[in-house]
């Protein structure tokens, strides 16, 4: 049921696209003439020799239209001609070659309006990540490659968001580029925003912390006012200005440039450090850092500790979400809550299932102590 609303309308969307009307009003056109034709020569050559069917009627007038014309079929009498002349090839003939050419030009112009940003993405996707603002080639490829590599987000069109750059300096089939002010309403319109899975803001291009989370601060505003909830991502160039994103329903605010700060200075310390953390929060190599919900309860962290252990299963436990908050390494003794979600380290987050489905039949064989919800 769900699936047929959505089918609907996005149907219905792209009925009021501008490039659809243009090509449905002349082909309508063109059809409409057939329609008649095909009537009107059936119907004044039904009493010749040999009258033809209206399938063959409409096989005349199509390939009379197309300027194929076989010559299989033809009229005789004057009413027959007359139709022929005036429906197919005053009015048809006119038609058809406009519907080849708006064909083209709206294949050109849809190309064109991908590449230079000037896309309306509410005709065209739905669920996808808006990554607003680029302020460099190298983070936004990163972030693109990240998400696309990971089983829970690739398969989600991505769309930059973003008035500093004419083009994107990279072409792939699933991201789409709107070129519009971050500060506009009309622009997230064109993002469709309404329909988005995520929106992630970047910190935008200039050398003023201040400034740069003020205008993502604000661009937290506007997203969460368009779309309540929607779950919104920011970048914090500044760890002292946190409090201002989450005043405005900000679901997570990274303050990247204390991060890599960070790492960096405890690389000087402990020597391959930096090396592990971009092993765990990357895919391209390695262990990866993830959460998997976990629809038991009643179990502490250390049963689950065990039991993870007694599998033999090749996942470290490392800590609970709940509410949002972290619980990194928490009391054994922590009960864990139906709605929590476990952060763990494994080679792939495909991993889990299978673990998962062996926890719950080991759960099952203990005798009832599984408390699953």
């Amino acid at each position: 049921m769900i699936l047929s609303l959505k089918f609907w309308h996005r149907l219905r969307r792209m009925t009021h696209n501008r490039h659809s009307k243009r090509i449905a009003g002349a082909l309508g056109v063109v059809l409409i003439c057939i329609i008649i034709n095909s009537v009107c020569f059936h119907f004044f050559e039904r009493n010749v020799k040999n009258p033809p069917t209206l399938w063959e009627a409409v096989w005349l007038s199509f390939t009379t239209i197309t300027t194929v014309g076989y010559g299989d079929y033809s009229p005789t009498t004057l009413g027959g001609r007359l139709s022929t002349m005036i429906l197919l090839y005053l009015v048809g003939l006119a038609s058809f070659p406009y519907v080849i050419t708006q064909i083209v030009d709206v294949t050109v112009e849809g190309h064109n309006d991908r590449r230079y940003g000037f896309i309306d993405c509410r005709d065209l996707i739905e669920d996808h990540i808006i990554i607003v603002n680029f302020s460099n080639e190298l983070k936004v490829t990163a972030i693109i490659e990240q998400l696309s590599s990971d089983p829970v987000t690739a398969h989600r069109p991505i769309v930059v968001l973003t008035d500093n750059v004419e083009e994107l300096p990279f072409n792939r089939s699933n991201v789409y580029f709107v070129r519009g002010s971050p500060m506009r309403e009309e622009s997230f319109k064109r993002a469709n925003i309404d329909y988005a899975y995520a929106a992630l803001v970047l910190s935008p291009k200039t050398d003023d912390e201040s400034t740069a989370d003020a205008v993502a601060v604000a661009t937290v505003s506007l997203i969460e006012t368009l779309k309540p909830d929607i779950r919104t991502i920011a970048e914090c160039r500044n760890i002292e200005h946190l409090a201002l994103f989450q005043s405005f329903r900000c679901d997570a605010v990274i303050p990247t440039d204390n991060i890599a700060a960070k790492v960096l200075a405890q690389e000087v310390r402990d020597h391959g450090l930096a090396a592990a953390v971009s092993e765990l929060l990357t895919q391209a190599v390695g262990s990866e850092l993830y959460t998997e919900t976990l629809e038991i309860e009643g179990l502490t962290f250390n049963e689950l500790q065990s039991l993870l252990t007694e599998l033999e299963a090749q996942i470290i436990l490392v800590g609970l979400i709940r509410d949002d908050h972290h619980m990194i390494n928490p009391p054994l003794d922590t009960q864990i809550q139906r709605t929590d979600r476990l952060i763990l380290i494994s080679n792939l987050r495909s991993d889990w299932q299978p673990i998962y489905e062996r926890l719950l039949a080991r759960l099952d064989a203990s005798g009832g102590s599984r408390r699953r919800t």
